[in-house]
């Protein structure tokens, strides 16, 4: 029995040795460094397509041009709508052409914007743009009091007519001194024609609408 015992006993150790040996083992098998794989470049996100009115956008950004009543649309929205105003031939009472000399074109880098605009948006509207660039356009006259004469904000000599459905329209020729030298109150009235001599110093009028130059 003791015999058995023994060999027991060694038997034993042996096997604690070999759990022994083999918790060192996975021990040192897990302390063994891991290879991290290196990452991959990413790819660049492709640029979005460019289109006329991104660009025009960009354009209008980089220039001290600004569209009257913007707001928060785009450059490019606003320009738009002008192409719409300039197609309809009149704005405010005024020839489209005269409307961007008198309006538009005194603004600070007016007529690259316009330009560039213009060709990309309504092309069919170069001549007017062109027109209120080079002055080669008829020019009306609206509320307001004029110096006879030529140049920007004058009235030169000649006969004028308005037209429509004209209520209570006032009209009146002064001297150069302010005396005046005619005038006429119209109630209702569907035309009515004023001649204004070289000789005047102010042409007045008032509530008549649009008048014209007769040729």
């Amino acid at each position: 029995m003791r015999l058995v015992y023994g060999v027991g006993t060694a038997a034993a150790c042996m096997l604690a040795a070999v759990v022994m040996c083999g918790c060192d083992d996975g021990g040192a098998a897990a302390a063994k460094p891991t290879t991290v794989p290196s990452s991959t470049p990413t790819e660049p996100e492709p640029a979005e397509p460019s289109t006329p009115e991104g660009d025009f956008d960009a354009v209008a950004l980089g220039t001290r041009f600004y569209f009257d009543g913007q707001g928060t649309a785009s450059a490019s929205d606003a320009m738009k709508r002008y192409c719409e105003l300039l197609g309809d031939g009149e704005v405010n009472g005024v020839p489209s052409a005269q409307w961007l000399a008198d309006k538009e074109l005194p603004k600070p880098d007016s007529e690259a914007v316009l330009r560039d605009g213009v060709n990309r948006f309504c092309p069919a509207q170069s001549k007017t743009l062109q027109a209120a660039v080079t002055g080669s356009f008829e020019r009306w006259f609206t509320d307001g009091t004029y110096e006879v004469g030529g140049g920007t904000g004058k009235i030169p000599a000649g006969t004028y007519r308005t037209t429509g459905a004209l209520r209570n329209c006032y009209w009146e020729r002064t001297s150069k001194s302010g005396e005046p030298l005619d005038n006429q109150f119209a109630t209702s009235a569907q035309a009515v024609t004023v001649v204004v001599r070289a000789g005047d110093g102010q042409f007045t009028t008032r509530s008549c609408g649009s008048w014209q130059p007769v040729k």
